[in-house]
């Protein structure tokens, strides 16, 4: 073996022992304890791309371990609907992350390798949630004066990543754009907060206001997946397209929000885009089979397709002028049973709602109004139906009668599972349907009475 020979080997050995001695890490591990979690069995984490959600177990005495191996970056953690917060990770971490369910985001304490990243980022929160408290005060300023205290802010926010602590660089890198989007986000909605909090609807900003926030660009996978701001402005450009687009001649909103989302140039973005525009017209639109053909033309995504696919054919039935589905023998406050074919020969204006919904709630007196208006019509119906469960049927009994609701007042006969309320795809309510005398479907989603838009409907049908 000559003495070439002899030093390539020892350089490969020394190669391989180095990679084994030194493993790329590929992971991060987040682990720590949830005190008074009895009830939590699992932990969140999602950004947002609504597909996605990652789920970390919990044991009985409320520890966790996971090996991360998702992509790494600024996710939402959350052991609750309503218990959430923001957390940051990069491979190679070790964090750990110990909390009070009953006192969640003043408990949050973060240790190890990542800690610092995490405590400066709920730091750049708190703040933020603090002005926020105050923005009636930031929007009410002129525009000098708002641009000067944005920058100050801005400022203040991005002097923090340079503080004394050991902080990973690509965090740094993101939090800056994170901050600079927070920025843009707060000039590109300046105009209507300040129109709100000052009474002016008429003032316009000065054309030159938003010149900043014009050079930012729409294709930044990551940044949409995690920074809410940017989430958030590619939105708003989306349906300031949307109206360009609308304005060259394409009436139909959903058509117009699918052809600007194609625009944008990510792949990731422009589908999840057309996938969040496509489940809302699916979910509310009346008329949705042109907007399903477009959308399975633009889209390039198969998963989504195939989730689409199936949602189309769950609500195709329900579009104007199919037949609705039908509710029978419900029980009727006033006593025996009503169904839909009681009501042939009018329209029939539904109310889906229960004693729980704040928002029910907040429209009856409208409805009550809007059901004085066309007391003495006989074209119309106006049905309400709850969704209680039967261990709240007193209470609906009850309220029925102190608010003195009219109408039909009826009641399902199993909640969200009934068959009319499951036809419909009922999943938040209130919702509104009006049904034809023919018991046609008019509009699966029609406007709450507190707004004007239904008494203009059925001024345009003549009742």
């Amino acid at each position: 073996m000559n003495k070439m020979h002899k030093i390539s080997i020892i350089l490969i050995l020394l190669i391989l022992t180095s990679c084994k001695s030194n493993p790329k890490e590929e992971y991060a591990i987040i682990k720590g304890n949830i005190t008074n979690g009895e009830d939590i069995e699992k932990i969140y984490l999602t950004n947002n791309d609504r597909d996605f959600k990652y789920e970390i177990n919990l044991l009985e005495d409320g520890s966790f371990r996971d090996t991360l191996t998702i992509e790494p970056g600024m996710y939402s953690m959350s052991i609750e609907s309503r218990k959430s917060t923001q957390i940051v990770f990069s491979k190679g971490d070790d964090l750990t992350i110990i909390m009070d369910a009953n006192y969640f985001k003043d408990s949050l304490k973060f240790e190890g390798q990542g800690s610092n990243e995490n405590i400066l980022l709920q730091t750049i929160n708190k703040k933020i949630i603090d002005w926020e408290q105050k923005k009636s005060e930031a929007y009410s300023l002129g525009e000098g004066d708002y641009k000067n205290l944005l920058s100050e802010r801005q400022k203040e926010l991005t002097a923090l990543l340079y503080g004394k602590q050991e902080l990973n660089p690509l965090f740094v890198d993101f939090m800056k754009r994170h901050i600079d989007y927070w920025k843009f986000y707060g000039l590109t909605y300046y105009q209507v907060y300040h129109r709100y909090y000052t009474k002016n609807p008429e003032f316009t900003i000065s054309s030159d206001f938003l010149d900043g926030a014009r050079a930012l660009d729409f294709y930044r996978e990551v940044d949409y997946k995690a920074s809410e701001y940017y989430y958030r402005l590619v939105m708003s450009e989306q349906i300031k397209r949307a109206d360009s687009i609308e304005k060259s001649g394409v009436s139909n909103k959903t058509l117009a929000r699918l052809k600007a989302s194609a625009g944008f140039q990510s792949d990731y973005i422009k589908n999840d885009l057309l996938l969040q525009t496509i489940m809302g017209s699916l979910a509310f639109d009346n008329e949705f089979t042109s907007s399903f053909d477009a959308y399975m033309q633009l889209s390039t995504n198969p998963d989504h397709k195939a989730k689409v696919l199936k949602q189309f054919n769950e609500v195709k039935s329900l579009e104007k002028g199919n037949l609705s589905p039908k509710f029978v023998n419900y029980e009727n406050y006033n006593g025996g049973l009503s169904s839909l074919d009681d009501f042939k020969g009018k329209y029939v204006y539904i109310d889906v709602w229960a004693t729980w919904c704040g928002p029910c709630k907040a429209e009856i007196p409208y409805l009550q109004d809007v059901e004085k208006t066309y007391h003495d019509n006989d074209k119309i119906a106006f049905v309400s139906i709850s969704v209680d469960k039967e261990k709240d049927h007193e209470k609906w009994k009850a309220m029925v009668k102190d608010k003195e609701m009219s109408g039909y007042q009826l009641i399902a006969d199993n909640s969200f599972k009934s068959d009319f309320i499951d036809s419909y795809k009922v999943k938040g309510i209130p919702q509104f349907i009006l049904i034809d005398p023919n018991g046609n479907i008019v509009n699966r989603s029609a406007p709450r009475p507190s707004s004007p838009r239904l008494i203009e409907l059925l001024n345009d049908l003549d009742i």
